[in-house]
């Protein structure tokens, strides 16, 4: 009997210990976390090694970043770039134009008569007072509208020539007027044959025109 109760007792206190062992156990294993398994050093190295070159030629496969420019800043430098080249195209044409200008001589008594020799025409002064009498001085609205020195008219419309400037007057008093003396006179010299000559053929209705040119010449060449 007495160890029927020894065997109960130590069945007893067998049973409880194993209940507490298994709930020591079940309360570690949910509240404490699991101590991390060792690994060896090797191990380690050589995955670092792996995890590094897997980087690298990810990265190595990877297309250069190339910065991405907004729209709105080409289109700007596209309007930039031919607006300046527009300008730039703009100031050759008026420096072009300034250059003509400043090459073409000022309507002046020394200009003009060097002109007229610069055209090979003959009897120049009496020319250059055919200017003076027919602008009133280059005065008359025929020399500063039509830039026409010399009171020329188209035969078949018998309407005023205009020109450009006054310099293609001037050639044009020899292509449309001189050049008939010259084919007629080759060798004549003289201011007074020439006078007569334009007095012949009509040049202007005023019936005091020659005396005029004379006049001219007289007092201010």
């Amino acid at each position: 009997m007495h160890n029927i109760i020894l065997t109960a007792v130590l069945l007893i206190l067998g049973s409880a210990s194993a209940s507490a062992q298994f709930y020591t156990i079940t309360k570690e294993t949910e509240i404490r976390p699991e101590k991390q398994q060792k690994v060896a050093p090797d191990t380690l190295q050589r995955g670092l090694v792996a995890f590094e070159s897997c980087k690298k030629a990810e990265k190595d496969s990877r297309a250069p970043e190339v910065p991405v420019k907004l729209l709105s800043e080409l289109y700007a430098r596209k309007v930039y770039a031919r607006v300046s080249h527009e300008k730039a195209s703009d100031k050759g044409t008026e420096k072009t134009e300034v250059s003509e200008r400043k090459e073409l001589p000022a309507l002046t008594i020394p200009n003009l008569y060097q002109e007229i020799i610069r055209n090979g025409i003959r009897h120049p002064k009496i020319v250059l007072a055919q200017a003076i009498l027919e602008t009133g001085w280059f005065r008359s609205p025929l020399c500063r509208n039509r830039h026409n020195l010399f009171g020329l008219t188209n035969p078949k419309t018998g309407k005023y020539y205009e020109f450009n400037h006054w310099t293609e007057s001037v050639r044009a008093y020899y292509t449309k007027v001189q050049y008939r003396y010259c084919q007629k006179n080759q060798t004549s010299t003289s201011d007074v044959d020439y006078l007569k000559w334009l007095q012949q053929i009509g040049y202007a209705e005023a019936p005091m025109y020659i005396q005029s040119v004379k006049e001219i010449m007289k007092r201010n060449l």
